[in-house]
């Protein structure tokens, strides 16, 4: 069992680290004789992210489940307005405690049964609950244990604003940076509204409506029709929606609006149920010259046929496949322009290119949190 004071310092680095949170929660579980915990955050009634101990198995299958949102646990934990921790009999008989979602999807079949937790508000509008639970054979949690974990409490709230900023300064560097290559880019909560934007979005006023409370929409109807189901959908990877569409403006000109969900399966506390919206136009693209290349930047002839496809849009193995070479030759002449025009990705060596030459930027946008 680690020391108060090592696991305060454990709870504080997990808020810049989230695979941290799972040892952090083992250790805060073990405090109080618990077998393990969970920590989640909410928002517009969806849990977004969670992280959780060794112990809690069947658990990320119950909160991905329909089940989790019959479960009256939240909401009776919230309605108890306490400022600490609540013993689920607090809020539940007994009988009631068993028959909840919570327990017939997920805790009986897992051996656990005694609970405690608590509900935080962040700034951010967002919930953050830390559930901790004994298994079926244990005591139930004593006014003792209950006094050990609130002792936790302030610093379990810290750490999840602390966590929740970084969240914001990580989507604030997203748009940025894709505002550094002359990309429009906000991020979008489920509900359309917006956690961080640039400036370039903000100017797009033929396309993009900005509605109270921060939320947006775009001008054209069955365009915004299409953003509100892909938005819907932001926390599945795997959903069908179309996430990449074209967008009239109020003078009838088009853009295409790209929406790119940021959900990884590690499930993240505030990255869940994020989305960036990117905006680009619609432009013929066309190769630019490769001589014209090779003499800016003083290319080989091969390496200049390269930049030539990546501004065109063309991926290594498509450029490849057109000079009847290998991927890893393109990758390797690829390496060369990189050094040769100081850049260090292929977003940046299209739009460096496209802006030396006057091109039309190519319409597919990066993922500056992935590329």
């Amino acid at each position: 069992m680690a020391e108060f004071e090592t696991l305060v310092d454990q709870i504080y680095r997990a808020a810049t680290d989230s695979d941290l949170w799972p040892q952090a929660l083992h250790e805060l579980a073990a405090s109080v004789n618990a077998a393990g915990g969970v920590i989640l955050t909410r928002r517009s009634d969806a849990w977004i992210g969670w992280r959780y101990s060794a112990a809690m198995s069947g658990v990320d299958d119950y909160l991905r489940s329909p089940a989790v949102a019959r479960s009256a646990a939240t909401v009776r934990l919230i309605a108890a307005d306490r400022a600490g921790f609540v013993d689920a009999y607090d809020v539940f008989t007994p009988e009631e405690w068993l028959a909840d979602p919570v327990m017939t999807h997920w805790g009986t079949p897992a051996g656990m049964l005694h609970a405690a937790a608590a509900a935080i508000q962040m700034p951010t509008d967002d919930f953050v609950v830390i559930h901790l639970t004994r298994r079926i054979g244990q005591a139930a949690f004593e006014p003792a244990d209950i006094a050990r974990l609130d002792a936790y409490r302030p610093h379990l709230a810290r750490a999840g604003f602390l966590a929740a900023r970084w969240r914001l300064e990580r989507l604030r560097a997203a748009t940025e940076a894709l505002a550094q290559i002359g990309l429009p880019a906000v991020a979008l909560d489920p509900r359309g509204r917006a956690l961080a934007a640039n400036a370039l979005i903000e100017t797009l006023t033929r396309h993009v409506k900005w509605l109270p409370d921060d939320r947006i929409a775009l001008a054209d109807s069955a365009a915004n029709a299409l953003l509100r189901r892909a938005l819907a959908d932001v926390s599945d990877p795997a959903a069908a929606t179309t996430r990449s569409f074209p967008a009239r403006g109020r003078d009838d000109d088009t853009v295409v609006v790209h929406l790119v969900p940021l959900t990884g399966e590690a499930r993240d506390l505030f990255d869940g149920g994020c989305a960036l919206l990117v905006v680009t136009p619609v432009a013929a693209r066309r190769a630019p010259d490769p001589a014209l290349i090779r003499g800016l930047f003083d290319l080989t002839a091969a390496e200049a046929s390269v930049a030539s496809g990546i501004v065109e849009g063309l991926s290594p193995d498509q450029i490849a496949e057109r000079h009847g070479t290998t991927p890893a030759t393109v990758r390797c002449q690829l390496k060369g322009v990189f050094a040769k025009t100081g850049v260090g990705r292929q977003s940046q060596l299209a739009a460096l290119l496209a802006t030396q030459l006057k091109l039309p930027y190519p319409p597919k946008p990066p993922n500056p949190l992935t590329e």
